[in-house]
């Protein structure tokens, strides 16, 4: 058995565009006398690895906290896709038969078209992974996240797939349980042979 961390490191993850980066500082301090250190986080929930909740494009949709947790584990497939483009459904098509989730990696670079979300739905997909910092471009976010989770797909994104080969895995992405939020960090990990 192998273990794939496909998290990122909060502070060196690529950052959406209308983002702020994550700063980390410590409130408590041994070097300054306190009995530890404790640290305070300032980051949004859509940095870095994280889940986004269906309430995140969908005024009624599920909340992280309500989320389905069985859609962030079990099995799942990794595919490459082409880089720096539009995930085209001719991409994709035929590619996903047995898939319960599937992890898509590009080099961080590439974005669904809306055939390709809509067919993924279709074919009862759980949980889509992307390396990239979205699912979908800048200029169609609400269409393709929509597109997804109407389907009940759960979308984890910015995960780092650097070393893992294409191929059958066991995924484990839970989101952490943040109280009606529209997404929340995971520490996401592929089990392999």
């Amino acid at each position: 058995m192998k273990i794939f961390d496909i998290s990122r490191t909060l502070q060196e993850a690529p950052v959406y565009y209308k983002d702020e980066p994550a700063k980390i500082e410590l409130a408590q301090s041994m070097e300054n006398g306190d009995c530890c250190n404790a640290s305070t986080i300032t980051a949004g929930v859509h940095l870095g690895t994280h889940a986004d909740a269906f309430s995140h494009f969908m005024p009624e949709g599920a909340s992280i906290d309500k989320m389905p947790l069985e859609n962030y584990c079990g099995k799942c497939r990794v595919l490459t896709v082409p880089s720096d483009t539009l995930v085209k459904l001719s991409d994709i098509k035929g590619r996903l038969a047995g898939s319960e989730r599937l992890v898509l990696r590009s080099g961080g670079t590439s974005y669904l078209c809306e055939q390709a979300a809509e067919y993924i739905a279709a074919c009862g997909i759980k949980a889509l992974v992307t390396d990239a910092v979205s699912v979908a471009p800048s200029d169609n976010e609400e269409a393709v996240h929509k597109l997804l989770m109407e389907g009940e797909v759960a979308i984890i994104e910015n995960a780092c797939l650097e070393g893992v080969e294409d191929g059958d895995y066991l995924l484990f992405a839970f989101p952490v349980k943040y109280g009606g939020c529209d997404g929340a960090p995971v520490r996401a990990v592929l089990i392999g042979e």
